[in-house]
């Protein structure tokens, strides 16, 4: 026992039987809905990128070879010609390599175990999802907030737009959030717990293989450890195996275990995307967790808030926010606040902590409470449907629908220029996968025609002018694929 450690104040009773079966209730029902909505298909980069990567890991492979046109090299037309979103070429050689971290993949293979890779999004985001919002009851209640603002505060995270986002699509997002806030409330807990030190290692270490700037959980974890050693030592070793992990693997796949399949992303950080992002986080933050957030403005002044569990919470969500306003990509619409997705959690605890100051001498607190939940709850829903959250599955079954097109109606030794759709190309398909705006067009097509082999291209609205403008010969549109157009290009006739 850490003598150092202050007396913790008496939490108010546990919830009731009655409360449990009602919250059990909510939990399927939301579970409900969201096994209705995740969209469990490789898509765009990201999605077919984690699944891509988990395919390989099935088959116990890190990598797998270019799919070139035979007699030629997989370089041969271009550096990137056949290369799919979601990958990139390993150092040296002509295979490809995953460029996303390992973490969810990871997830993705134990997962598909049970209900084979196409679908295993759905279970690992249920349990993700939900598990989610128990930490979330776990860190309020260790915040000593009453009953009704710690649950509360978890059903505005699992009604939060950018929650749903995430949890409804194979994106590494929401387990990050997961792992991180395992981490922190592992950290919380391990001054009296060595097995709690332990477990923290094991959940820091998940979260950096999910999210490698979940690196910046040191910060909040060192606050949260103090100066006693054995506390480290038993972190250490619950991180060890993942630490080596991670390192083995970005050694074999990049060439140094400091390496990551972003490559250099050093131009993607500037003192100049400072203020647009803090401005694009001031807009979108009090939007997607309800004007509510704000009173998390007063809980570093309150004090709750300036005890230590609450230092080390604010801390990983500075440390995340801050890290993430230098971004480029920070602020180019709501969505891309997922990069700071595992803090949405700290600023609701710091908004129900601000919020129980500055009620705790009003009259019918529970009432105010109920009000400002019921509230709260509703600005969720009512913004989840604006921002059409839950027609992601639909927008994303246009990946998987083309794929069937093009095994259905291609020729087997039909070569497919495509970009956006690449990555679900690859993972759905056999087909020899050109991206049409990294290849040297010119003597490629003119290698197709040598070898007889049928051209087709897939392509989004917003990929046809730049493709037909470079890709030469006669388009004929074969089909359509709800947002995607399928076409035959012919050679252009010889002139008499």
């Amino acid at each position: 026992m850490d003598p150092t450690a202050p007396a913790r104040p008496r939490l108010p009773p546990r919830p009731t039987l009655l409360t449990v079966a009602a919250l059990v209730l909510l939990a399927l029902g939301y579970a409900w809905l969201l096994s209705r909505h995740i969209s469990p298909y490789a898509g765009g980069a990201d999605s077919s990128g984690y699944l891509n990567s988990a395919a390989l890991l099935r088959a116990g492979q890190f990598t797998t070879p270019v799919r070139s046109l035979p007699g030629h090299t997989g370089t041969e037309f271009g550096a990137l010609a056949h290369l799919p979103l979601g990958f990139v070429i390993k150092p040296d050689t002509d295979r490809l390599v995953s460029s996303y971290p390992l973490g969810l993949p990871l997830h993705l293979a134990a997962f598909a175990s049970l209900t084979g890779l196409d679908q295993a999004t759905v279970p690992l985001n249920l349990c993700a999802a939900l598990a989610g919002g128990v930490l979330m009851f776990l860190l309020a209640r260790r915040l000593d907030l009453p009953l009704l603002p710690a649950l509360g505060g978890a059903a505005l995270l699992l009604l939060c737009p950018l929650y749903l986002f995430s949890a409804l699509q194979p994106m590494s997002d929401l387990l990050a959030l997961v792992w991180a806030l395992a981490a922190l409330y592992a950290a919380l807990r391990a001054r009296p717990s060595s097995g709690w030190a332990f477990f923290c290692g094991v959940a820091v270490a998940l979260a950096v293989l999910t999210r490698p700037s979940n690196l910046l959980l040191a910060l909040p974890v060192v606050l949260a450890l103090g100066t006693a050693w054995r506390r480290y030592l038993w972190v250490g070793l619950g991180g060890l195996p993942g630490a080596l992990l991670l390192a083995w693997y970005n050694q074999k796949l990049y060439g140094s275990p400091l390496a990551t399949g972003y490559g250099d992303v050093r131009s993607a950080f500037s003192a100049l995307y400072l203020l647009p992002n803090l401005a694009h986080f001031a807009r979108w933050i009090p939007l997607l967790l309800t004007p509510l957030v704000l009173a998390a403005l007063v809980a570093p002044f309150t004090p709750d808030g300036r005890r230590r569990d609450g230092l080390v919470l604010l801390a990983w969500a500075g440390a995340l926010i801050g890290f993430y306003a230098f971004y480029y990509h920070s602020g180019e619409t709501w969505w891309y606040l997922r990069f700071i997705l595992p803090a949405f959690p700290v600023l609701i605890l710091a908004a129900l902590t601000g919020g129980q100051a500055l009620i705790n001498r009003a009259r019918h607190r529970p009432f105010i409470w109920i009000t400002l939940l019921a509230a709260a709850l509703i600005w969720e829903t009512i913004l989840f449907r604006r921002l059409g959250v839950l027609h992601v599955k639909e927008g994303e079954a246009t990946y998987p629908a083309a794929a069937a097109w093009a095994r259905t109606h291609l020729p087997r030794n039909a070569a497919v220029f495509c970009m956006q759709v690449s990555g679900a190309v690859f993972y759905y398909t056999d087909f020899l996968v050109v991206r049409w705006d990294l290849a040297e067009i010119g003597p490629l097509l003119a290698a197709l025609r040598t070898q007889q082999r049928p051209v087709y291209a897939i392509l989004y609205e917003f990929e046809e002018p730049l493709a037909r403008k470079r890709i030469p010969g006669v388009w004929i549109r074969e089909g359509n694929v709800n947002q995607a157009t399928c076409w035959r290009i012919d050679a252009v006739p010889a002139a008499p």
